[in-house]
């Protein structure tokens, strides 16, 4: 990794800076293992702003695709990214809203003098994977006849023990 690709976030918000690069998919070591090719890029923006209520915010978007194992045939499945996560920044743990309070919209973050923005690329990448990839029915090489198959059920074999009253 390269020094510009580490920032003091508090800094780079409040003086609405914007960086953007990419990254290969070989790069994002924790999602390697999930990972079924690691050719491609992700393409990733990070800009700072300062809401009207006074607190520092970053802003990433990140555009590329992943391919992972279908789940149904182990073939590559391609899963787009195309996400904007917004982050406000906290000086500290005890900043960050209980679950009842915290608003949706936006995450939190803790301030860093020396922030990563790759690992930050990176853990959003894995939070948006799918935990079990497919191809959609009609693209996957499994035969639907073979996905609907039915359990047998559990009471015919009760059937021979039925007592036929004459």
């Amino acid at each position: 990794m390269t020094a510009q690709h580490i920032i003091n976030s508090l800094e780079f918000a409040r003086k609405k800076l914007e960086i953007h690069g990419t990254i290969e998919n070989s790069q994002l070591l924790r999602a390697r293992d999930l990972m079924s090719s690691h050719a491609g890029i992700i393409e990733w923006a990070l800009s700072g702003s300062v809401g009207l209520d006074g607190k520092s915010k970053l802003t990433l978007l990140i555009k590329g695709v992943v391919q992972m194992p279908c789940q149904r045939c182990l073939e590559s499945v391609s899963v787009d990214l195309n996400l904007k996560s917004e982050f406000i920044l906290v000086r500290d743990d005890s900043e960050i809203p209980s679950e009842d309070d915290d608003v949706d919209e936006y995450d939190y973050l803790v301030a860093d003098a020396e922030m990563d923005v790759l690992a930050l690329v990176e853990d959003e990448v894995l939070l948006t994977l799918p935990y079990a990839p497919k191809h959609s029915v009609e693209d996957c090489s499994v035969k639907s006849e073979q996905l609907e198959t039915k359990a047998p059920n559990p009471f015919a074999a009760l059937r021979d023990f039925k007592v036929v009253k004459k």
